[in-house]
Parts: C-alpha cells; structure tokens; sequence
C-alpha cells in the first residue's frame, strides 16, 4: 500500500480508475502509432477478462484476441505466449496505480485529510480493480524478473513513506526507523481491502459498498501506527 496523500477526485469519465477502461482510452489517441495502440487493445482484454472473473491460468488467446477485435496471429506479434502478456499487463497496472496514489498531493504531507484522500482513493482502485489486484498479489510472490522489479518499486516507495513519517514526527534524521513501521501499514491495509474484495469475507461483506467507512477507519489506524495520534487536518 501506499503512502496515502490526497488530492480532490476529478470525474472519473475524465481520469477512469478502472485499469481496462484506462487502456483503451489510451488505445484511442491517435498521438499513439497503431503497433502501440493494438498492444493496449490485447492488454486491455486480459484486463477485461481477469475483472470478470477469469482465473490468470485459463487464460486463452484465443479469448482474448477475440475480444479485441484481432486475428489470433496478431497476439504472438507482441508477446511470446500469454505469461509475457500478463507480466507486461500487471508491471503496467502497478505503475498505474502508484502513479495515481503519487499525483495525489493536496493538503500538507502527513495531514489527516491527506491520509484520508489517499487511503480513499487506494479504496476505489482495488474495487474496480479486483481481478487486477488478485492478479497482481499472485504474481508478486513468484520468483520471476516481474516480482523483483515491484519488490524494487515497493522498497522505493516505502522508503519515500518512512521519510515522510519521519519528517512528521520531527525525526527526519532517523527516517530508515520507520521503514517496518511504513511495510506494517501499507500491509494491514492490504489484507484489509483483500479480506473485503478479493475473499469477500463474511463480517466484512457491510463494508463492499462503503469505500468512505473504509477509508476513515484505515486513516484512523495509520494515523495511530506512524504518529501515535490523529494528525490535524
């Protein structure tokens, strides 16, 4: 998980968090050449297929290059088989999602309302995302060049959080203090929204529709864990 920040929502018709709809708004601009813009065609419709349901194992060609409108053929012209297609997919839909919760940058670093907004915003991505970020959470834990790099990107992004947390508490010169403290929230907050929308646990099943209750009792926590208290606004 992120470090939450937060930022006003724009429309989503306008900045769509849906990953699939993302693609093919991309897929779209002609400021794109075609070779490119028919590669997001085929990774918009793995995306389309893992939201709907389907397991990243019975994944088929065949399906996919069916839903995008394309000759079978024309898959193998940007992938060697469909694992290469869904580690291209998942690397650009983790990208994506961090590079969201990173533009959200209204209100003062370390502000509850910040908190509030990112931790919001990460809500509404995992919702519309659920295929992607079951996906996402299988692939992580292989031992595959794909893990690696986001095991990279996480480190990265961690140490960022465990800097900002520092600088809060006044103690930016012991910042790699708070690197366990920064993987400890990011991870509660995980397994929080994976309990509510990827195993749809039963006590939990209240909160499917209710990102806002989510997102206050999540910032209460973090706020708690990196400052030992609610932060102002």
């Amino acid at each position: 998980m992120n470090e939450p920040q937060t930022r006003p929502h724009d429309a989503e018709d306008d900045h769509p968090l849906d990953f699939a709809t993302a693609l093919i708004a991309r897929a779209e601009s002609t400021a794109l050449r075609k070779i490119e813009r028919t590669r997001l065609r085929l990774l918009a419709s793995i995306a389309r297929a893992l939201m709907s349901g389907v397991e990243r194992t019975d994944l088929k060609v065949a399906d996919v290059t069916r839903d995008a409108g394309l000759a079978h053929g024309t898959f193998y012209r940007y992938f060697a088989d469909m694992r290469a297609a869904l580690d291209a997919l998942i690397e650009e839909f983790s990208n994506f999602v961090q590079q969201k919760i990173a533009g959200a940058r209204d209100g003062e670093t370390g502000s509850r309302a910040r908190v509030h907004g990112a931790t919001l915003l990460y809500a509404r991505l995992f919702r519309r995302n659920a295929g992607l970020m079951r996906c996402l959470i299988g692939l992580s834990g292989e031992a595959t060049s794909f893990a690696r790099s986001y095991q990279r990107l996480n480190s990265d992004w961690y140490g960022r959080v465990a800097a900002a947390i520092a600088k809060k508490r006044g103690q930016e010169t012991s910042r790699h203090d708070f690197v366990s403290t920064a993987y400890a929230l990011g991870g509660m907050i995980d397994e929080f929204l994976a309990q509510i929308y990827l195993r749809k646990d039963p006590a939990l099943l209240h909160l499917h529709d209710q990102e806002e209750k989510i997102a206050e009792l999540l910032t209460d926590l973090w706020c708690f864990g990196a400052y030992g208290a609610p932060p102002s606004e």
